[in-house]
Order: structure tokens, then C-alpha cells, then sequence
């Protein structure tokens, strides 16, 4: 059978096929070339973006394409509205990734990055395409060990190795929690496939909880949540911008969230406890990450746990339930992709020009590095959601999806993780774009056109779809969530000045405020979040976090750990029992017995008498 033809289905397998075989022939592609394996990935993931405009296009919603396997199975690849945004994000961003990386020195052997490269899109492709949960779970699968190996070649550190062997561990755990959860799901419904399932969806009593609960662990995961959250920040310190910009930033949050969705609207039948318990894990993800933000010092470390924190805010919109929330979950996920990877894109730009990450080494960039500067500012003020970019308008979404469910709790939650999230932006901009030049930093140039292209695309996105909201929400956003049974009976878009407008402008005063007073007490711009990081209690529990007692990784580490100890002192006392013990009294008894074995033929005599006796007696029936 032809895959690769003009019709809709041959398109849609595009994103799948091609980037395969292409990996494959970039690992033939000699190490003496330049830019060839560049230039092969970013063609590529060109015509992959080519197809996935094309299915917009020609309005390729509900495709099925259905291979036998071993006679007896079915691969079943299928294509709705929302798979359909998906789709057409990952292969935006593997466009975007395979030129910013060209320029990135530190990504490890290039031909195994864009080998890796090309096997995510299909993966991650593969993942949104699959309407077998099996065959998604492949998929899914298979992006544990491209993270691992994307972080493992970024350098020949311990700490590297050390980080993705941790990344392995969380993802792959989290993935066999998946694997038992799916495992439930046949055994409840007798069928694998998504759409089948969908029709009548599990209730929640019973084994299709425990399934649900055990999938969400996959999925917050993936998506990069509280508590399961911790491998993105070390990921951010020991491995790459391009890898930063790519998985944690965009194609993971996409994956996560979108499987959230699909499980949360499309599979089971969420009830009001479930539902408060996904609305607390938000909230918690929001504030925690945020306020562990506010207080690093390291580029991509800060910007990793923001990626952690915007999260929430995707899980608290789908949490909801309704159009209105589901419609910001989604449209978040899509614009935290873009502007969180054009700031990790800035972070790579300066890492690259400066050699530093540490922003209290840093400052005065804004004249040196212009562009970068410029698409900082435009993705920093929209993930802290000034209006009217992009971020603005999908938190306004999920605020009011938050305020419709009627606990207003979560709706504080989630505008105290936004003050938060601009004053901690105000530091990090200030520290490394404004301020005083230092000396070592005056020969900077900026970055090469390869890294700036990706950022000024991300950048026009972040302002395209703030003015031009109406677009993504009418063409992607809506769709999507029709598809999956939620129809929105309110306009989605629009530039509304009512109170949620009044609470933004005043988010903004009230960090600029936490912003001034904090620089006016320490002088530096780094440090302007001190009186928060060393305030009474707050300190202790920041100590905490630091040493990793909040780290479910850190914490099974000292668990274990204990435990082998516990062991190893339990072996310690049977290897004593069992063989010192036994061991000595045999030495000591066969020392008394050579003693007494004096090699005297008399006394040999008198003790075979004795014996003879004795055993004589016995037989004799004497009584003792």
C-alpha cells in the first residue's frame, strides 16, 4: 500500500513516515560534511509542517487509516480536530528547533541530536495520530528514551549523566503507572481503541478510578507537573537550549496536556471529586513552581521552573469542565509552547555569545543584543499575561472557566501565580538586558541569524495571536473542543474591559511595586526577590525545596537508601547467625578435640573401652 500519496490520508501519514526513514539516513551521512544533516532535518520537518497545513486546508478532520498487523491486529491511526492542532504544533516546532539549533554549539554530536530530532516528531506524531491506546503507548514509550539520550550526549559530566538517568527514571516509572492504567482500561471495556471507548466513556467507581489515576501520573509527567515536575529544572542546568526549547518547553507540555484532555473529556466521565483533586494538583503546580522561580539565578534554571508553573494553568482550564476553561487550557498549552521556547531560544542566543547562564553576571545586554532582547520582552510579557498578547487572552479564559465552576479559591490561586510570574520576569529582564554593562561583557555581539529567525517567529505567533486571538480560537481552539463534545454557547474571543481586565492592570502595579522595592533595598537586580526568598518561614521552606524534600525523587533516594542500610545491617546480623556463629563454635569445638587428641595409643584404648561400655549398657535397656 502507498502511504505517502495526495490524498488526506496519505498527507497525514507524512509527519510519521518521512521523518523516519530521514533519521535513518542521517545516521549514514558523514561526520566530515557541514550542515548537510542540518539541512536534510530542517527540509524535513519543512514538509512536515507542509502536511500539517495542508490537512487544515483541505479540511482533513475524522481520517482513518487502518493496517493489519499480524493478521489479528489493527494499527489504527485517526484524525480529529484536536489531534489535528497537534499535529500541526509538533511540526512547527521541529521546524523552528532544526534551524535555531544549526548555531547552537553545545547540543551534543550533531548527527545523534538531529537523528533525535526527527525520531521525536515522529514520535510525538505518532502519539497524536494513534487511536489505539496501545500503539499510542509505543509512542509514548519511545520518548523516555530519546529524552535520556538528548541529555546524555549534551556533555561528558557526571552531573549530566547523573540528570539523565533521573530523567529516565521519573518518565519511565510515571510510564509504567500508564502501561498498568491502559492495562485496566481493556480489561474494563474489552477494546483499546480510543474512539470506541469514547462513546459510552468509564465511569469513575471502582477499577476505571484507579485507571484514571494511574494514566494521570503518566501524563502530569509528561506535561511536567507537581510533584512529578523536578527532572525539567536539573534538565535545565546540565543539558542544552535547543533540547530546553524543544521537549520540556513545547513537545512534552503538548503531549501531556493534550492526553490530559483526551482522558479527562474523552474517556472517562469526570465526577466533582476528581475534578477538585486535578484543580488542587493546579493549583499547587502553579504557586509552588512559580515561587522557586522567583528566587534562581541561573538563566534556564528560571525559566524551566516557569514551564512547570504555566502547566497548572493549562491543568486548571481542562479542570473545569466547562467550554469556557477547556477552550483556555488548550489555548494556553499551544501559547505557552511558543513563548516558552522563544525564552528558552533567548537563553540559548546569550549562553551562546556570553558563555554565562549565571544572571548576577550578567546586564546591560539590551543595546548588545538587540533582537534577542526584543523577543525576550515580547515573550516574557506575554506568559506573564499583559494584554494583548497571546498569554493574556488564554488565562482570561481559564480564569473565567475557573470563576463558572464556582470555587474562587483556584481563581486566587492562579492570580497570585501571575504576580509572581511578572515580578520574577521584571528580575530576570533586568538582570540581563538592562542595567549596568559589565566590563567582561562589552565585545558581545549578537546572535547569528539561524538562532534569531526561530525567535522572531515565536515572537510575531505570541503577538498574532494576542491581536488576532479570533484566529486560533476559531479555527483551532473551538473545533477542538466540539470535536471532543464540549460546545462553547459564549464568544471565545474578544477584548473584554471588565473586572478580570481591572485585576491584570493591577497584577502588573503590584509587581512593578515588588519589582522597585525590592531593587531599592539591595541594589542589585538579582536580588530584588531577596526579601521574599529570606523572609521568616518562607526561608526555612525554600531551604527545604533546595536540599530536595519536596523532590519525589530526592525523597524515594533517602528512602531507599535507608532501606539498603536497614538491609544490609539485617544481612549483616544473619551472615553472623547463620555463618560467624557456627563458624567459631566449630573452630573452638575441633581446637578442644585436637587437644584431646594427643596421639597417645593408650588413651585411644581407654576411650574406645568406654564407648564399647556405654553403648552395651545402653542396648542392655539400663535406666539413666
Amino acid at each position: 500500500m502507498n502511504l505517502i500519496n495526495s490524498t488526506p490520508t496519505g498527507i497525514m501519514m507524512i509527519p510519521l513516515i518521512i521523518p523516519l526513514i530521514c533519521a535513518i539516513l542521517i545516521l549514514f551521512i558523514s561526520e566530515k560534511t557541514r550542515y548537510v544533516r542540518e539541512f536534510f532535518s530542517v527540509i524535513v520537518t519543512a514538509v512536515s509542517l507542509w502536511a500539517a497545513i495542508k490537512l487544515f486546508k483541505i479540511g482533513g478532520d475524522n481520517l482513518e487509516l487502518v493496517f493489519s498487523w499480524f493478521s489479528s491486529h489493527k494499527l489504527h491511526f485517526k484524525l480529529d480536530y484536536l489531534s489535528m492542532f497537534l499535529l500541526f504544533s509538533v511540526s512547527m516546532f521541529s521546524f523552528l528547533i532544526s534551524i535555531y539549533s544549526i548555531s547552537i554549539p553545545n547540543k551534543g554530536n550533531p548527527k545523534i541530536f538531529y537523528f533525535l530530532l526527527l525520531l521525536t516528531q515522529v514520535a510525538s506524531s505518532g502519539v497524536v495520530l494513534s487511536d489505539n491506546l496501545l500503539l499510542m503507548l509505543f509512542f509514548w514509550e519511545s520518548m523516555v528514551i530519546f529524552l535520556y539520550i538528548f541529555i546524555y550526549i549534551s556533555s561528558n559530566s557526571q552531573q549530566t549523566k547523573s540528570t539523565a538517568l533521573k530523567t529516565f527514571l521519573i518518565n519511565g516509572i510515571a510510564d509504567i503507572s500508564m502501561m498498568i492504567g491502559i492495562a485496566m482500561i481493556y480489561y474494563i471495556t474489552s477494546t483499546l481503541s480510543i474512539s470506541e471507548i469514547s462513546k459510552t466513556k468509564i465511569i469513575m467507581t471502582g477499577w476505571g478510578t484507579l485507571s484514571f489515576f494511574l494514566i494521570l501520573i503518566g501524563t502530569l509527567t509528561k506535561a511536567g507537573a507537581f510533584p512529578f515536575h523536578t527532572w525539567i529544572p536539573q534538565a535545565a542546568l546540565y543539558s542544552n537550549a535547543s533540547f530546553m526549547a524543544y521537549i520540556p518547553a513545547a513537545i512534552d507540555k503538548l503531549l501531556g496536556i493534550y492526553f490530559l484532555a483526551r482522558i479527562s473529556l474523552h474517556i472517562f466521565q469526570i465526577n466533582l471529586s476528581v475534578q477538585i483533586i486535578l484543580m488542587i494538583i493546579a493549583s499547587i503546580t502553579i504557586i509552588a513552581a512559580v515561587m522557586m522561580a522567583l528566587i534562581q539565578t541561573d538563566y534556564k534554571r528560571l525559566l524551566s521552573y516557569h514551564a512547570v508553573s504555566q502547566t497548572g494553568y493549562m491543568i486548571l482550564g481542562i479542570s473545569t469542565l466547562n467550554p469556557i476553561g477547556i477552550a483556555g487550557g488548550l489555548f494556553h498549552m499551544i501559547n505557552h509552547a511558543t513563548y516558552k521556547s522563544c525564552l528558552f531560544m533567548t537563553a540559548g542566543s546569550v549562553e551562546r555569545q556570553t558563555q554565562i547562564n549565571d544572571i548576577s553576571k550578567l546586564g546591560g545586554l539590551f543595546w548588545k543584543m538587540p533582537a534577542t532582547a526584543i523577543c525576550f520582552i515580547i515573550s516574557a510579557a506575554a506568559i506573564s499575561g499583559i494584554a494583548p498578547l497571546n498569554g493574556y487572552f488564554s488565562k482570561e479564559l481559564v480564569y473565567k472557566g475557573t470563576l463558572n465552576t464556582g470555587y474562587t479559591i483556584f481563581f486566587y490561586a492562579a492570580e497570585i501565580g501571575s504576580v509572581l510570574t511578572l515580578a520574577s520576569f521584571l528580575k530576570l529582564g533586568h538582570s540581563v538586558f538592562f542595567g549596568k554593562l559589565n566590563d567582561n561583557l562589552k565585545g558581545t555581539k549578537e546572535a547569528p541569524l539561524t538562532i534569531l529567525l526561530p525567535m522572531i517567529a515565536l515572537s510575531c505567533i505570541c503577538i498574532i495571536f494576542g491581536f488576532g486571538a479570533h484566529l486560533p480560537l476559531s479555527k483551532l481552539i473551538q473545533p477542538s473542543i466540539v470535536s471532543i463534545g464540549y460546545i462553547p454557547h459564549t464568544e471565545l474571543s474578544g477584548f473584554h474591559l471588565d473586572n478580570l481586565f481591572l485585576i491584570s492592570i493591577t497584577i502588573i502595579i503590584f509587581s512593578l511595586t515588588l519589582h522597585i522595592s525590592g531593587f531599592s533595598i539591595y541594589g542589585k537586580p538579582y536580588k530584588t526577590s531577596d526579601h521574599i526568598h529570606y523572609a521568616p518561614i518562607i526561608k526555612n521552606i525554600y531551604q527545604l525545596a533546595e536540599k530536595g524534600y519536596f523532590d519525589l525523587y530526592e525523597i524515594f533516594k533517602r528512602i531507599f537508601k535507608s532501606l539498603a542500610n536497614i538491609l544490609f545491617k539485617i544481612d549483616r546480623f544473619f551472615d553472623i547467625v547463620i555463618d560467624k556463629i557456627p563458624s567459631n563454635i566449630s573452630i573452638i569445638f575441633s581446637s578442644q578435640i585436637s587437644y584431646i587428641h594427643r596421639g597417645i595409643y593408650n588413651y585411644y584404648m581407654l576411650a574406645i573401652f568406654i564407648f564399647v561400655v556405654v553403648y552395651l549398657m545402653y542396648l542392655g535397656g539400663i535406666k539413666w
